[in-house]
């Protein structure tokens, strides 16, 4: 029964990944809240334990979509390395702050932030691309803040670099692909640091480290890493202004349902 969801979870989060462009964090985190309710596991930490394997899944799925990237010559590694230090230091604020939250309000901001990223997809949010004129300091601190978030909620962060690339003169597909690079960081920071912070937590399941739950791990990284390119292939065949709607309507159920527990 956990086996074929977590296989479930993958696929879905490796097609949304590829038709949309939105890291599959988003559609792991809750997938995994739902399994480990099920599975009875302590409420103390269960939101924890999603993020956290969330993002060490996103270590590998992440790689593999950045490598595809390079090879195309689409990743702007130079940004990368600008945004990095900030990166880091953001994930791990960010884990600690996540560790500082109940699991009721950390899933409670994990909605929200669902019900916001449904809009931006309803409503075809893209900023205008710019100029790429940004202060010295600029980045670095852009940079942790995207960390921090994406760290906090176990999502890659595409959703946050990606849209701040282009306000900052980027063509879209690099955007997305250097996006795709920053998020490999966030995730190995992230999700070291959730392993940390969650080793003196009491009640894990076994297989676990701190907050990661190696068994969900395994399986959303094998399903993943099929389905995503199977979700590229569909979003060159398919309508994708509709897909965005109804998949912007499934994320709002979703929150809401991650809002009221």
């Amino acid at each position: 029964m956990s086996l074929a969801s977590y296989l479930v979870i993958g696929a879905l989060a490796g097609t949304s990944a590829g038709l949309f462009g939105i890291g599959g964090g988003i559609i792991i985190v809750p997938g995994l809240v739902l399994v480990f309710t099920a599975l009875q596991f302590s409420n103390e930490h269960l939101t924890h334990i999603a993020v956290g394997t969330s993002l060490a899944t996103i270590i590998v799925t992440g790689s593999a979509s950045a490598w595809t990237h390079h090879q195309h010559q689409a990743v702007r590694w130079p940004l990368v390395k600008r945004l990095l230090p900030g990166i880091i230091v953001g994930a791990i604020i960010g884990a600690a702050f996540a560790d500082s939250l109940s699991s009721d309000r950390l899933r409670q901001l994990f909605g929200l932030l669902q019900i916001i990223l449904a809009a931006k997809l309803w409503l075809n949010l893209t900023p205008e691309k710019g100029e790429f004129k940004p202060h010295k300091i600029e980045m670095p601190l852009v940079g942790s803040v995207i960390g921090a978030l994406a760290s906090c909620f176990g999502i890659g962060g595409g959703a946050l670099t990606g849209p701040y690339l282009i306000f900052r003169g980027q063509a879209v597909l690099h955007s997305v692909a250097t996006a795709s690079a920053v998020g490999v960081p966030i995730a190995i920071t992230g999700a070291i640091s959730f392993i940390i912070t969650g080793l003196n937590a009491t009640h894990l399941a076994t297989w676990s480290s701190g907050y990661v739950y190696w068994p969900a791990f395994i399986s959303i990284c094998a399903a993943t890493l099929v389905f995503a390119p199977l979700g590229a292939r569909l979003a060159h065949k398919l309508k994708p202004a509709a897909l965005k709607k109804a998949f912007a309507i499934l994320l709002v159920v979703v929150g809401i349902k991650m809002l009221i527990g």
